[in-house]
């Protein structure tokens, strides 16, 4: 009876679980900035427009490429929809944060126009499809 017992009481809650979680499409593409591959570490969030969706970000390499990941579960890819795209620049020297602590420093935009650095002011809109996505960011 035990084995029975739960997989007859687990199996409608897996279920449950599976049919929640939204499809994920794959998504990778380059990051370019007046040509140039943006800088190494630059991260790229795809903001879904509207009320629903989950937030898709990735870290461009060396050469400018990045791969997407959403989700609390770091899925790979996008759900399918259309999403505002915005870049932030590395901020992963943490120095600040051994000296004692206070406020992060004012982030070094480099390269990076200071309107595409929000969802709120980014003109930079784009679609995730079912299958796979190769979706070049040319700013």
């Amino acid at each position: 009876m035990g084995r029975s017992f739960m997989l007859f009481c687990c199996l409608p809650i897996a279920m449950l679980v599976g049919c929640n979680s939204s499809p994920t499409a794959p998504v990778s593409g380059t990051v370019t900035i007046d040509g140039q591959p943006a800088p190494e570490n630059t991260r790229v969030t795809f903001q879904p427009k509207g009320d629903t969706g989950q937030v898709a970000t990735g870290l461009v390499d060396s050469s400018g490429n990045y791969e997407l990941f959403s989700g609390a579960e770091g899925l790979q890819g996008a759900e399918p929809g259309t999403y505002t795209v915005y870049l932030s620049p590395d901020m992963s020297d943490v120095s600040y944060m051994e000296s004692g602590g206070g406020a992060p420093p004012k982030a070094d935009l480099g390269s990076i126009p200071k309107e595409y650095t929000s969802a709120d002011t980014s003109p930079k809109t784009v679609e995730v499809t079912a299958g796979e996505n190769t979706i070049a960011i040319e700013i």
